[in-house]
């Protein structure tokens, strides 16, 4: 019997296998029923970029009592809605069947990630430089 290894857990499965009875991922999106497919990557990363603190990509996914939770504390004040990003942007996000999202692209996952970062390193910035102004005005 020929096998092959799974490409999401690397299980040894049989070659022939459409899913893998470890990790319980579809090995390939065209065997798929309608169904059991796992929402898409991009609008769900979308959803948790410009949408998160209200929980969207949440309800989007199937997660619906968290999304309730997040659109309840406006995403934990952003904190829980800025974890959720980033796990989307790692493809450790999973829906509310527990798989994780369809179609994902780490070129685009990476950098929307690294995007996000330019306010905190704002922030970072002028922070310091308002602490060296104030030390220095209260030096003379």
């Amino acid at each position: 019997m020929a096998t092959k290894n799974c490409p999401h857990c690397g299980a040894e499965i049989d070659s022939e296998a459409q899913r893998c009875y470890v990790c319980k991922e579809w090995l390939s999106d065209e065997n798929i029923p309608e169904a059991d497919k796992p929402q898409e990557f991009l609008p769900t990363l979308l959803f948790a970029y410009f949408l998160g603190a209200f929980g969207i990509h949440r309800f989007y996914t199937g997660n619906i009592p968290i999304g309730i939770a997040q659109l309840l504390t406006l995403g934990g004040c952003g904190i829980w809605a800025y974890i959720d990003f980033i796990l989307i942007c790692f493809n450790k996000f999973r829906d509310g069947e527990g798989r994780h999202l369809s179609k994902y692209n780490a070129n685009v996952g990476i950098s929307l990630f690294v995007v996000s970062l330019i306010p905190f390193v704002i922030i970072i910035f002028s922070i310091i430089l308002m602490t060296m102004l104030l030390t220095a005005v209260s030096l003379k």
